[in-house]
């Protein structure tokens, strides 16, 4: 898959230590600055940066982590000194602004730098299928620091209590549900206070993409009556179905994240729409003898479909500024391929990295339930990775509350599909918001 934009305003920064894939570098003296916002991925470039420090005694390497670190990337922009590496939270600050004011440098230098171990190189061991967030104009500007797997998730311990296999079919879902609604269970719920992400990112994409990737990709490029194709309407019919045979909890949907979330954990409802922070999240509210475990389906009619699991990252962008390129080589160096390095920041941020074989090497490290999602991958599930509400934060908003009033019987799919094909129009036709477009197949 692929991102392009109409034009690429970035420059080439004055650069006087170039990164060199067998060069033998003296860092003493030298200073290499990283600010990183505070979050779920925790203080993980600390291992990188102790590494950095072994290796090369001399160097000093400023880390400074902030809640407001997106403010401090402003202010160090507008006073004409970013720092050589900045991970900012996407809410608060705009990648794809920086990309075209030229604030952010391709990653293009990295790829020819040898891994520590010198069999192969940086661009041999990315998953370049993981980072497609930042992708324009044929190049990646943005680094994957830590991915979150998102998708379904069950309590491995209530189905097989209920004599009820894991379904890998939409009908075997839906017997699935049947059978627990016989017990006084629903099968499905999410938070409509959140539905954005939660029902469209976790549920909805999905399971569209397994039935119709290209359709999939036309919402995303806010093609005319996206919302029209049959894929589409196929979900909707579904979730209706869900809704009228009482196999959706709709009064839960009125709830917040962390409320629905304990009505999932007190199992009065079975499949949860939600992504690999959950058992984190949630910590100290689990029963010991529930047993959360990834869903590795996605809405497929039969067993030769193709499921899907979200990916979504945080990231890092590097200064266009930078007179540092050789050591910010050093630190992805480090960071991707250096093996116990790469270990404790797996172990920091307890979710995946943009790595090939991810989980044969490092899936040990993870949290049980989200070991799954990785597992899943590497058993065959396709990474999918959704943009449309980054590059339009209208359009989360907007789906959200769309399929919530669906959801509650408020407006029909017609509805539904009219006000989202409304926003693509309306959005394209508006020249002041930059228009993104992804290539239909990788």
């Amino acid at each position: 898959m692929g991102l392009f934009i109409g034009c690429d305003k970035s420059t080439s920064a004055d650069n006087p230590n170039p990164a060199k894939p067998d060069a033998k570098y003296d860092f003493n003296g030298r200073i290499l600055d990283v600010l990183f916002m505070v979050g779920g991925q925790g203080q993980m470039a600390d291992p990188i940066v102790a590494k950095l420090k072994e290796v090369y005694p001399g160097l000093n390497v400023n880390v400074v982590y902030d809640h407001n670190a997106h403010e401090i990337m402003r202010n160090r922009v507008m006073a004409g000194n970013p720092p050589d590496i900045f991970d900012l939270n996407q809410g608060f600050y705009d990648y794809y602004g920086a990309i075209s004011e030229g604030i952010c440098k391709p990653l293009d230098f990295l790829y020819p730098l040898k891994t520590i171990d010198g069999t192969k190189t940086l661009k041999d061991v990315m998953d370049f299928n993981a980072i497609q967030k930042g992708y324009l104009n044929g190049k990646y500007y943005l680094m994957a620091d830590s991915i979150y797997t998102s998708g379904l998730w069950y309590d491995a311990k209530l189905l097989r209590d209920n004599n009820l296999n894991p379904p890998t079919t939409w009908n075997e879902f839906v017997e699935v549900c049947e059978k627990l609604k016989q017990k006084g269970i629903y099968g499905l719920s999410w938070s409509g206070r959140w539905a954005g992400e939660y029902a469209m990112n976790y549920f909805f994409y999905p399971m569209v993409a397994s039935l119709d990737y290209d359709t999939f990709i036309a919402i995303e490029n806010l093609e005319d009556d996206a919302w029209d194709r049959p894929a589409v309407r196929e979900v909707m019919n579904r979730l209706k179905m869900m809704v009228d045979k009482g196999y959706f909890d709709v009064k839960a949907s009125g709830m917040d994240a962390s409320e629905i979330q304990m009505e999932f954990i007190k199992r009065t409802f079975a499949f949860y729409p939600c992504g690999s922070w959950l058992e984190a999240e949630m910590a100290g509210n689990w029963p010991a003898d529930f047993e959360l475990t990834y869903l590795p389906f996605s809405g497929v009619s039969d067993k030769n479909g193709t499921n899907y699991t979200l990916l979504a990252s945080v990231v890092s962008g590097i200064s266009s500024k930078t007179k540092n390129e050789d050591i910010v080589g050093e630190y992805y160096r480090y960071f991707l391929s250096d093996y116990d390095t790469t270990a404790k920041v797996v172990s920091t941020s307890l979710n995946g990295l943009p790595l090939k074989g991810f989980s044969e090497q490092f899936g040990h490290l993870l949290p049980k339930s989200v070991q799954g999602t990785w597992e899943a991958i590497s058993a065959g599930n396709m990474p999918l990775i959704q943009m449309a509400s980054s590059w339009y934060p209208e359009h989360l908003i907007l789906s959200g509350d769309s399929i919530t009033a669906f959801v509650n019987g408020d407006i029909t799919a017609d509805e539904f599909a009219k006000r989202m094909n409304e926003f693509n129009k309306a959005t394209k036709a508006d020249s002041s918001i930059v228009k993104y477009t992804r290539e239909k197949k990788s």
